[in-house]
């Protein structure tokens, strides 16, 4: 490894499931990396639609958006991150568990870190993306992707939501949940404050695109090698075993970090090849 380079990170680019099971199996490595029995991982996620309500948020982000956005919408709550958030197939969803000191030793460094590293990626495609704190990629002012995460121990959990290609009515969802959601009154231009990336190119990018901008950008600003990989059976299993113990599911705030704390003690109890 050359100087000032670090160590590689694995890359997932998992197929699509369900809202619960894709939040499943975020905690599970999260559980398994902080008891050291999983390495660093970038993953790509493919939702349904679907509203993922913050672990301390109430249920007022899924009305915003069912006032939107008709049809069935998959409802879950995340195990780590702050906000609630509107995903789907147009929204390209990251995740990156990993030792927290390789992007820094506080959450705005790490923000910082990560999410300028998601704008280089998109600038190489000519955009003009820029990191904004506290977790933000803007282009000319508006937002194109949104990111949070949580520290626990040395492991670090940061997931962010690249607006990719949506239509007016999922835009205004994504405003609409842009706002403070105590409050009924959504402003004329919030939905000009979200954009996305096809609005910028002109065009809907092909398959694989966006993944490999930001596999670019991320390697280059991270100086380090992002080597594709799979899950392990001990991985799946365990994620298996947390989406049936309920962790995803749409339950009062309060009980989210219970949920946290037993995923875990599981993960530091499990025996793992």
């Amino acid at each position: 490894m050359s100087a000032g380079t670090v160590a590689d990170m694995r890359v997932l680019d998992t197929v699509a499931m369900s809202a619960r099971r894709n939040i499943a199996l975020t905690a599970a490595l999260a559980a398994l990396h902080r008891a050291g029995q999983t390495p660093d991982t970038l993953r790509f996620c493919r939702y349904p639609r679907a509203v993922l309500l913050g672990h301390d948020d109430s249920f007022a982000g899924v009305y915003r958006v069912k006032a939107c956005v008709p049809g069935r919408i998959e409802i879950a709550r995340r195990a780590i991150g702050d906000g609630t958030v509107y995903v789907g197939p147009g929204v390209l969803v990251w995740s990156i568990v990993a030792e927290r000191y390789r992007f820094g030793a506080h959450l705005s460094e790490i923000a910082e870190r990560i999410c300028s590293a998601v704008a280089a990626g998109l600038a190489r495609s000519g955009l003009a993306a820029r990191f904004r704190p506290r977790g933000d990629v803007e282009i000319d002012g508006r937002t194109v992707c949104r990111a949070s995460g949580a520290i626990d121990g040395a492991t670090v959990v940061f997931e962010g939501t690249l607006l990719v290609d949506l239509d007016p009515r999922e835009r205004d969802a994504v405003a609409r949940l842009a706002g403070p959601l105590h409050d009924d009154v959504n402003p004329p231009d919030a939905a000009a404050r979200v954009t996305t990336v096809s609005a910028w190119l002109g065009r809907v990018p092909a398959d694989g695109e966006i993944e490999g901008l930001l596999l670019a950008g991320l390697a280059h600003g991270w100086r380090c090698a992002l080597a594709p990989g799979t899950l392990t059976p001990a991985e799946a299993q365990f994620a298996d075993r947390l989406f049936a113990d309920g962790v995803g599911r749409p339950m009062h705030p309060r009980a989210a970090p219970r949920t946290r704390r037993a995923a875990r003690a599981m993960a530091e109890r499990a025996r793992v090849p």
